[in-house]
């Protein structure tokens, strides 16, 4: 008995220990890579360049949408190819988190959205992000997406 008890208090020591620790140089450049094509998606959507969007996503992308609703790479693609893009609109990224293990990732992030509607008065809305990166041939894909509304 007293044996497991070391043993669970050695674990989660270690435990409590590995999770206070910054980020090491290799944690801290994939963070970097990956919101950097966090950002080149965005901007894809906001320019509608199908092309760049059919590269970052995988083939068996899958979106979570903040309704709820499921969608997929070429739905997706369909709705950024026929939908006009927001006039003005900026966004911001807060609060990243980054896992990594080793040809996956999951990055965690708090999204702003900020412009203004068809009536042209100010908005601001925020998402919290949950994105899965593969590695595939050498290139990181977002693999899947969930994105859940923060109500003001």
């Amino acid at each position: 008995m007293k044996r497991l008890l070391v043993v669970a208090l050695l674990i989660a020591t270690s435990s409590f220990y590995s999770q206070a620790q910054p980020k090491n140089d290799k944690s801290k450049s994939l963070e970097r890579e990956l919101m950097q094509l966090q950002r080149a998606e965005d901007d894809a959507e906001d320019k509608r360049d199908l092309t760049a969007l059919d590269r970052l996503l995988s083939d068996d992308f899958i979106f979570t949408t903040p309704n709820g609703a499921l969608s997929d790479k070429k739905k997706l693609i369909d709705d950024v190819k026929n939908d006009e893009p927001e006039a003005g609109q900026t966004i911001g990224y807060d609060e990243i988190r980054t896992q990594d293990y080793g040809k996956t990732a999951v990055v965690n992030y708090l999204l702003t959205v900020k412009g203004k509607n068809k009536e042209g008065k100010d908005y601001t809305n925020r998402y919290r992000n949950t994105v899965v990166w593969v590695k595939q041939q050498g290139r990181w894909q977002m693999a899947a997406i969930h994105v859940s509304r923060i109500r003001p």
